[in-house]
């Protein structure tokens, strides 16, 4: 029988983007989803760190899977996102019900370190500026979005570092997808029954990738997303 997991996602789209692919990384696991989170074995906090009192929002959530959880087995709970990022020793030192922080630069190393949980039993902390790999492994496994409003992430991260924002810290710095990766996915969105793709990033208007001496910006890839059959 197959383990359950539950996903809360707080902030931004972006997030939303990335609990989605977190789903379809843990199926190849044998992880389904489940909306009821006292079903779970496996609970994950998608954070957000723009907000306020971003932070005790998630200890509060874990207050409320303490309870749910009281007389029965603890699930696994892994802090996802931007306040994993930015306070990831300080949240395994603080709440030791939390077995696991992963920032959002290492969400596609999510299955390896929960079969390493298990076979180990030991905390885990994975808060690498890893993108590139991330969208290369993430490149391999199908988007199963089948909503009619999609969303799609092209770009991460920031240079601008703004004295009253965090995410050049949680998020790291500029980064642009594949335009190639970026289409296929686009293509695969449609096939599932998109018919509206919403772009994500920090800063869309960034977009830049470079390859076999050609460079694309965002008005490249919008003027390709649009000769795709099926997009509105």
């Amino acid at each position: 029988m197959s383990k359950k997991i539950f996903i809360k996602t707080f902030g931004c789209q972006m997030n939303e983007y990335d609990s989605n692919r977190i789903i379809d990384l843990v199926k190849l696991i044998g992880y389904e989803k489940t909306n009821n989170q006292i079903d779970a074995d496996c609970c994950v906090l998608n954070t957000c760190h723009i907000r306020s009192k971003a932070t005790e929002k998630v200890y509060s959530e874990i207050g409320r899977i303490k309870k749910n959880f009281k007389n029965i087995k603890k699930p696994l709970v892994i802090v996802a996102g931007c306040v994993a990022q930015a306070e990831s020793e300080e949240m395994l030192k603080r709440d030791p019900y939390i077995d696991m922080v992963i920032g959002p630069q290492s969400y596609h190393e999510i299955n390896d370190k929960i079969l390493n949980y298990f076979r180990e039993n030991k905390k885990i902390n994975l808060t690498e500026f890893n993108v590139i790999k991330k969208f290369d492994e993430l490149e391999k496994i199908k988007n199963s979005d089948s909503k009619i409003s999609s969303f799609l992430t092209i770009q991460e991260g920031c240079d601008k570092f703004c004295n009253f924002c965090v995410v050049p810290y949680t998020r790291g710095p500029e980064y642009s997808r594949s335009f190639d990766q970026i289409i296929n996915e686009a293509k695969i969105l449609v096939a599932n029954g998109s018919r509206e793709i919403t772009l994500l990033g920090q800063n869309v208007n960034a977009y830049y990738f470079k390859s076999g001496g050609k460079v694309y910006k965002l008005s490249n890839l919008l003027l390709e997303l649009e000769k795709i059959k099926g997009l509105v």
